[in-house]
Formats: C-alpha cells, sequence, structure tokens
C-alpha cells in the first residue's frame, strides 16, 4: 500500500510539472488584467470625473463618494474575484474532463501534496528572509495553486464532496488578491491617503498599508492577511472533511452510482489489488491480437465478468450450475456468485450485497 501511494504521489508530481502549466500562464494574464483594469480605470476617472460633473474628492457622508467608492469595490476587488472563480471552475471541470482524468486518484489526497510543499516553503521563507515581498508573492502564488487542487479535490473524494464551499473560500481569497493588489498600487503613486480615507468613509479605521509585529517579523498587513487567507480555509475544509469521512468509513453506506458525479471517487467498490488503484489487466481471450490492455496507475476500473471457453460452448450448463442458482445475486446488474464465494460488494457495479 505504501508502494501504490508513493506512486500516486509521483503521478500528483508529474501532473503539476506536464499537466498544469496553464496555472503559471493565467497567474501572469490575471496580473497584467488586473493591473491594466485598474491602472485604466483610475486615469479614466481621473481624467473624465470633472469633465462629467463627478467629483473625486473624499468626503465623509457624501452620497457621490458612496457610489464611487461603491463602483470601485464593484469593479477591482469584486468582479475580478468572480472571473478568477469562474476560470478557476473552468480550468478544474473543462470539457476535456479533468476531474473524471488527470485528477482521478485512488488516493485523493495526494492531489494536496505538492501545493502543501509550496506552502510549506512560502510560509519558511516569509518568516525567515530579510526581503519580505518576494516570499509573500510566492505564497500568493502557493495558496492560488492550493485552491486549485483543493477545487480537484472536492469532487474527487466521497465524503463532504461540496466544491461550493471550496469555490466560496476561492472568492473570497481573490477578493482579498484584489484588495491587497489595490493597495500596492495605491502605495506606488503615493495615494496611500487616499485609501486611508476610503476606508475611513466605510467605518474602517484599519491601516491596510501598514504593517503587523516588530523588527524582522514584521510583515505588511493586508497582503499577510491575503496570503494566509487560502491556507485558512483549506485547512477549515479539510478538517471537516476529514470528520465526515471518518463517519463515512464507520457507516460503510450502500452507495448509488446515479448519485456519484463524473470523477467522484466511490470507496466501496473493489478493485483489483484491494482497492488499490493499481493498473487492472483484463483477461487474455483467444481473440486478442496484441498484449493485454492496461488502465493508468491512478485510474480507478471496474472489473468485468468474461465467460470462459468451457461457458460459451456450453451456455445451458453454466445457467442451471447450482452454485449460481443458490448463492447471491446482484439487485442492480444481476450478476451471480457461488455460495462458496464471500462478496460484500459487486465487482461489476459495486453495489452492496448484504443491505438486504
Amino acid at each position: 500500500m505504501a508502494g501504490h501511494r508513493r506512486r500516486e504521489l509521483d503521478g500528483s508530481v508529474r501532473l503539476a510539472v506536464h499537466s498544469e502549466r496553464w496555472f503559471l500562464l493565467d497567474l501572469l494574464i490575471a496580473v497584467v488584467g488586473f493591473v491594466a483594469l485598474v491602472a485604466g480605470t483610475g486615469l479614466l476617472a481621473v481624467n473624465g470625473g470633472p469633465k462629467a460633473g463627478v467629483p473625486l474628492t473624499i468626503e465623509q457622508g457624501s452620497t457621490t463618494t458612496l457610489a464611487v467608492l461603491g463602483g470601485a469595490a464593484v469593479l477591482w476587488i469584486l468582479l475580478p474575484a468572480v472571473v478568477a472563480t469562474m476560470r478557476l471552475r473552468s480550468r478544474v471541470t473543462n470539457t476535456a474532463g479533468n476531474v473524471d482524468s488527470q485528477y482521478r486518484f485512488e488516493q485523493p489526497g495526494v492531489l494536496l501534496g505538492p501545493p502543501a510543499v509550496l506552502v510549506l516553503i512560502a510560509l519558511i521563507a516569509t518568516v525567515a528572509a530579510p526581503l519580505k515581498w518576494p516570499a509573500i508573492a510566492f505564497g500568493f502564488v502557493a495558496g492560488a495553486y492550493l485552491l486549485v487542487r483543493t477545487v480537484a479535490f472536492s469532487y474527487r473524494v466521497f465524503a463532504f464532496s461540496h466544491p461550493l464551499v471550496v469555490y466560496a473560500g476561492a472568492f473570497v481569497t481573490f477578493a482579498l488578491y484584489a484588495l491587497a493588489g489595490v493597495v500596492q498600487l495605491a502605495s506606488i503613486v503615493d495615494q496611500q491617503a487616499m485609501v486611508a480615507d476610503a476606508l475611513a468613509v466605510v467605518g474602517v479605521s484599519a491601516d491596510l498599508s501598514g504593517s503587523v509585529g516588530s523588527g524582522v517579523l514584521a510583515f505588511p498587513l493586508v497582503l499577510t492577511v491575503a496570503m494566509a487567507t487560502p491556507i485558512v480555509l483549506v485547512a477549515l475544509y479539510l478538517a471537516g472533511q476529514a470528520l465526515a469521512g471518518a463517519y463515512v468509513r464507520r457507516a460503510e453506506p450502500t452507495v448509488d452510482r446515479g448519485s456519484l458525479r463524473a470523477g467522484q471517487r466511490n470507496p466501496f467498490r473493489p478493485t483489483t489489488a484491494n482497492g488499490a488503484g493499481s493498473t487492472v489487466q483484463r483477461q487474455r481471450r483467444p481473440s486478442d491480437a496484441g498484449g493485454a490492455q492496461t488502465a493508468p496507475a491512478h485510474i480507478q476500473t471496474t472489473r468485468v465478468y468474461t465467460p470462459t471457453d468451457e461457458e460459451v460452448a456450453d451456455p445451458a450448463s453454466s445457467e442451471s450450475d447450482p452454485t449460481t442458482r443458490n448463492g447471491q445475486r446482484c439487485r442492480t446488474c444481476g450478476t451471480s456468485f457461488g455460495t462458496g464465494v464471500e462478496v460484500r460488494f459487486c465487482p461489476n457495479c459495486g453495489q452492496r450485497l448484504d443491505d438486504g
């Protein structure tokens, strides 16, 4: 079992290296697009606001100020968060069937291995490095990648499989990423005072441009909060999933195959190698001209019954076999089992046989 887990973990790493290059490309597009959005609309507001009779001065209690701040929040924070969340969903559940193919590991926990290592490196670097912003930037990347793999994990697991919970966490994370981006861009153009005034209008007294801690352990406030958010939210989801998984393993419920989404793991469906998800080789038949076909090592497959040559030559004898007539029969697919065979789950469809 340890060897199989190691092979699946290797497959998870190879997936990150060879098949998820889109992540860095999307990340670059997101950064460039966000900077262009904020800079472009900001310049448009500065140049066009006075001409349109819309003052950009921030005044306490002014309805115009509240309207401008509301529009900026929607355009610079909420809209990027929605677009990023939708893009994340599209990438993980695309038409090529990522959840049903690339992310289909028998042990879904291996999906979280590579991003967990990146998060650990980011945390250590943030604390130890004298220059904080490169480590924090790497932490942003690691947190976003952790969300990618957690979404795939939430689709793949059986217990507490609620991707919407992870998408909600992704939306919150991306909104904080956008807020951190606005604060940093304001610092670049020396507009920290405008950000502070805008926060004061909506009743927020925190200095987002400030730091927490002191000395070598001083961290930029908004950047640190944004970097930590996906880590905390994913940890909470995984804790809930672990509790739900422990209950399901103890209850061993009957699973209706129709209730499972594409790519979702059924932990109660037996596979060869004691459900380890190892490579499954079909039985050779005289009509096979080539070698035996195999499935990828991390793909969970279903064994299909193939009749022997004697059963093909004399089907009547096999139908009248008393071990078949007096044994168990699957209520879902009709597969029969002899009285001397102890089977709890149908190997053909996964239906539990001892639930009455």
